[in-house]
């Protein structure tokens, strides 16, 4: 009976040790969804294999969905969340150098009242090989919008750029200022800014994209009249 204890002992202790190292391994190991939306895991030997025969897609409020074989889906939490900081086209290449959250304080009697603006900062490097010149206007301002991952539209206030006359070979920096920021009760990861054609003789919009903790802040002492 000793023997059979000890035997029995010793088996359950490989056993756990076994799915230790197993567990230690798949912990080691990261999981990525593939273009066909896949999930494959990527194992720190070098090797990979495919998690999973579900599928996986994200909604545009930024959910993420598992497709299952029998056809059958659901939520399985949110996308992950990519910053999108350049994007290039064939005459232009837009990089979004910064974010800034100006806030402004005033004291009105006994309270304070609070102002804030989301300042993006745009740098426009115009290909050399571009035909031809285009204006920076301050009615540009309304083929430009801001909105953040929860889909809330901040209104853009003003455009700005070091020249108004943008020449073939030239670069740019352009400053962009919506109205109000997010507060740490909207639950706001990301916020994108999005130019739209007609801009900048743009064909097809551009959208250009932060995480919140990647943003900067700033306290001022006002805003422009015109802001």
């Amino acid at each position: 009976m000793m023997i059979q204890a000890h035997t029995s002992n010793t088996f359950i202790r490989l056993f756990l040790l076994l799915l230790m190292l197993v567990s230690l391994n798949l912990a080691a190991a990261e999981q990525v969804v593939n273009i066909d939306g896949r999930e494959i895991l990527l194992k720190v030997d070098g090797t990979w294999a495919y998690a999973s025969n579900d599928r996986f897609a994200d909604t545009k409020d930024g959910q993420r969905v598992r497709l299952r074989q029998d056809g059958s889906w659901q939520y399985v939490g949110n996308a992950p969340l990519n910053s999108k900081q350049q994007v290039r086209t064939a005459e232009l290449d837009l990089k979004l150098q910064k974010v800034v959250i100006e806030t402004n304080e005033k004291k009105v009697q006994k309270n304070t009242r609070v102002r804030t603006q989301t300042v993006f900062y745009v740098e426009l490097d115009y290909s050399a090989q571009a035909k031809k010149h285009f204006s920076i206007k301050k009615t540009d301002s309304s083929f430009i919008e801001v909105k953040d991952n929860n889909g809330r539209i901040y209104p853009v206030l003003s455009i700005q750029a070091d020249s108004s006359e943008v020449e073939p070979g030239t670069e740019n920096t352009i400053v962009i200022r919506a109205d109000k920021s997010p507060s740490i009760w909207d639950e706001v990861k990301s916020m994108q800014i999005i130019f739209k054609p007609g801009i900048f003789g743009l064909q097809q919009p551009i959208r250009l994209s932060q995480k919140i903790i990647d943003f900067d802040n700033k306290k001022v002492a006002g805003f422009n009249k015109n802001n």
